[in-house]
């Protein structure tokens, strides 16, 4: 029989081996760094940004002075008047600008100012979503990888034992039964491994994908996380009290939904502003001549030339209620604004609580997981001895060696859900901005 210290050993050496550091490896710092980069969604935010910046300009200078020039042509004939001129040219230069328009200007770019500062704000909450993302890629390729090594180590394991139950059963040491048996586990454990590497492959591709990297692009990751044993080894969790205040003071999401609440509050006073009383101040100079039959080009152009300036003052009366309609308007979305605020900060506190019940929980069943996998290490060196005394039958041996590797998958599945779950808390306590 095939020593079960062997194939215990074996076990472990496989799921503890990390990813070999080479060129062309990723950190996780090196995942989130290059998502930062590269990320389709982040481009997108930061183009909102722009977008921003240019509804500030706009708002400026719709307050500043306006200049104009025009040339007017004109072709004209009256059919029964004679010897007339029949072109007239005409020149001018004109500007104009807004002495007083209720503030509604100056309240404007504050508005849009706001809105820029909230862009940046929902820029860096996009940041956070995409690193959530690739938090959960990495780690989910980090365990399928882990996956994958105990299932390739189950299957050098199964065939050595098919090889090793071949020559017993030439000998006449066992029957048909077992060495059927044993080449059915050989299958089964080939079946497993196969799934594993299409675990390992989506995991890869989604990773790869979140980092907007091209499919031949050489691809692995170094994986120091691999080499934690047990959650004892980590830092202590914090309490919930301070992982929410981290999360509140640190979280751009409710940031930005605070800074749109005051810009919607701006909006409202600049749409108050419709019905204000205007002061413009405009000047004039034109010039112009008359030809085909006057010939006095020069004279005309230079008698003709008027100048003037202009104190426009306009005083709204009725508007068709336009005003009321904006300001009404107006309201409805700074309420919105402030109803999202109080949506976003009551989503981020279900979601704190149950990020960190999961990482208690997950830090149990890591913990529980390893007392597992020890218990049913025991249980097979058992079942080996009980075997070569004939007191066991094969099929239960098979089962209390199933039984150790699915312990095993286990582990791994619950030993990276709580780094997972730690990672996740340090996202959103801000301990992951750069």
């Amino acid at each position: 029989m095939i020593n079960t210290k062997v194939l215990i050993n074996a076990f472990f050496a496989m799921a503890a081996l990390t990813t070999v550091f080479a060129e062309g490896t990723w950190t996780l710092e090196d995942c989130l760094k290059q998502a930062k980069k590269s990320s389709l969604k982040l481009e997108s935010a930061k183009l909102r940004e722009q977008s921003a910046d240019i509804s500030i300009k706009q708002a400026k200078s719709s307050g500043g002075p306006t200049v104009s020039a025009s040339i007017q042509n004109t072709l004209y004939d009256h059919p029964y008047v004679y010897n007339e001129d029949h072109y007239r040219l005409n020149l001018g230069i004109s500007g104009s600008y807004t002495l007083w328009d209720g503030g509604a200007t100056s309240l404007n770019v504050e508005s849009k100012t706001l809105t820029k500062e909230a862009t940046v704000l929902a820029t860096q909450q996009t940041e956070r979503s995409v690193q959530e993302s690739v938090l959960n890629a990495y780690m989910s390729l980090l365990a399928a990888s882990e996956n994958l090594r105990t299932a390739d180590a189950s299957v050098e394991l199964a065939q050595a034992e098919f090889e090793h139950y071949s020559k017993l059963y030439e000998a006449g040491s066992i029957t048909k039964k077992d060495l059927t048996q044993s080449q059915s586990n050989v299958l089964q454990k080939q079946t497993s491994q196969l799934t594993a590497q299409l675990s390992v492959s989506t995991a890869k591709t989604t990773l790869r994908q979140l980092l907007e990297l091209d499919d031949n692009t050489e691809f692995q990751i170094s994986a120091p996380e691999s080499n934690i044993e047990s959650p004892d080894s980590l830092e202590a969790l914090p309490t919930f009290e301070q992982l929410k205040a981290d999360a509140q003071n640190a979280h751009p999401g409710l940031k930005s939904d605070s800074v749109s609440v005051r810009a919607a509050q701006k909006n409202t006073q600049v749409a108050g502003k419709g019905n204000s009383i205007t002061v413009t101040l405009g000047a004039n100079s034109s010039t112009g001549l008359q030809a085909w039959e006057s010939k006095a080009y020069k004279d005309q152009l230079k008698y003709g030339w008027q100048n003037s300036i202009t104190l426009g003052i306009n005083i709204p009366i009725i508007d068709g209620g336009a005003t009321a309609s904006k300001v009404l308007q107006a309201q409805v979305n700074e309420t919105e604004s402030q109803v999202s605020l109080k949506e976003d900060l009551k989503t981020l506190e279900n979601n704190l609580e149950k990020l960190y019940l999961n990482a208690m929980s997950a830090d149990m069943q890591w913990k529980a997981a390893i007392l597992q996998v020890q218990a049913e290490s025991e249980a097979l060196t058992v079942a080996e001895e009980q075997r070569n005394a004939g007191a066991l039958t094969y099929t239960d041996f098979l089962t209390q060696k199933n039984n150790l590797e699915k312990a095993q998958i286990t582990l791994t599945n619950a030993k990276y859900t709580s780094l997972l779950s730690r990672k996740l808390l340090e996202l959103y306590q801000g301990k992951l901005d750069n």
